[in-house]
């Protein structure tokens, strides 16, 4: 602990935080991060954005704002993040391009999700932005098309669980056979919440778009509000993300069009506003995005996440997310949101085993939904008491 009774760990947090938001949020709080910068342990900053994978991220805007303040091998380690993150987006870039384009000769239209092309757009850099896998969005009717499309580029068949509809809950996971090509996920929605958001906003209208294809700026905002609140808005790498967009964007954005998108797509509704909400709060995304007033539920989903704090183990961090789902849930959903968060089917809850790694026996649908249910008490819980870590 240091002084004041902080945790040695506090000063680098709250950097952190400072330098997710907006440019208009960074420039208010440039005399705070240059006082933290005097108080910094640089190798702690550097192993907190690591973990929370932020460091090619928020590592330029904090060498910006502190200066000579930061050490040396702090910068190296930025530099050598952001090498490795350009030299990742290639290799993404080429393979999506690759099935992009295989997709398009099988007549299934396709658009990228998140990736490369939207890290550079919002960010200037390719390599600003840690990714892993590539992420493709087609039609529902299109996905076994893709699959066969994917499966001809050496990928393996995807394991995913089916629901009765004969649709994955959100995407297929593909493998690649020899390891040699990075992960692809076949997505037909962003949300759990929405079956035409996507297909409608997010699709190019025709096989032959234009390289450079885009969706329209309120529809590729609700996106990444979506991808934010789909995540139970944790961490800072999505919150990061609808801040530099705004940045960048939000003066192209028609007045109240989040809130039109809404009415158009009710079921997002909750959603959307809570994400806006939690943008602002934590990274100054401008009101005027849209938002409109928030239930009771997605009140407590945002207080949830204005309390962000360092969890002891992953199956806790996994409960607080479900949690928010389960807050934001539109009428009639229930039912769904208990079958995907607290008891799924016997084959999801092996899967997550699987995934897992600990060797640990998945054990019975009831066994898992208690659990699930004690951790959902026990986040409940710790809103009552002080919140502690921002990067989880």
């Amino acid at each position: 602990m240091g002084k004041g009774g902080k945790s040695r760990s506090s000063v680098e947090q709250e950097i952190a935080v400072l330098c997710a938001g907006t440019t208009a949020r960074r420039e208010a709080a440039r005399p705070r991060l240059r006082q933290l910068g005097e108080r910094a342990d640089w190798p702690i900053l550097t192993g907190l954005l690591q973990q929370g994978r932020l460091l090619p991220l928020l590592g330029p805007r904090i060498l910006e704002l502190a200066g000579a303040r930061a050490d040396d091998e702090f910068a190296a380690a930025i530099a050598g993040s952001q090498a490795a993150c350009r030299r990742q987006a290639a290799l993404l870039q080429l393979v999506g391009e690759r099935m992009i384009d295989g997709l398009r000769a099988a007549g299934v239209r396709s658009a990228a999700l998140k990736g490369p092309l939207l890290t550079e757009a919002i960010y200037g850099d390719a390599g600003r932005r840690q990714s892993s896998d590539v992420d493709l969005l087609v039609a529902a009717e299109d996905l076994a098309a893709a699959v066969e499309v994917a499966r001809a580029m050496g990928y393996s068949a995807p394991r995913d669980h089916l629901g009765p509809d004969g649709l994955p809950l959100l995407h297929f996971s593909l493998v690649h056979g020899s390891g040699e090509l990075p992960p692809v996920e076949l997505h037909w929605r962003v949300h759990w919440y929405e079956s035409s958001f996507a297909r409608e906003r997010l699709l190019p209208p025709d096989l032959d778009r234009p390289s450079a294809w885009r969706p329209a700026p309120a529809d590729e905002l609700a996106s990444l509000l979506l991808y934010y609140a789909r995540d139970g808005f944790t961490g800072l790498r999505h919150a990061t993300d609808l801040g530099a967009w705004w940045d960048r964007f939000g003066s192209d954005l028609e007045d109240d069009a989040i809130d039109r998108l809404g009415r158009a797509y009710p079921r997002l509704r909750p959603a959307l506003a809570a994400a806006i909400a939690s943008a602002h709060a934590r990274v100054g995304l401008d009101r005027s995005a849209g938002g409109e007033r928030l239930g009771i539920g997605a009140r407590a989903a945002v207080r949830l996440a204005e309390r962000p704090r360092t969890y002891r183990s992953q199956e806790q961090l996994f409960a607080q997310i479900g949690l928010i789902d389960g807050l934001l849930t539109p009428r009639g959903g229930f039912g769904a949101f208990v079958r995907r968060q607290v008891a799924p089917p016997a084959e999801v809850i092996r899967e997550h085993a699987e995934k897992d790694g600990k060797g640990e026996r998945p054990g019975s649908t009831a066994g898992y939904a208690i659990r699930t249910l004690a951790r959902f008490s026990l986040t409940l819980s710790r809103m009552l008491l002080p919140a502690r870590g921002a990067l989880s």
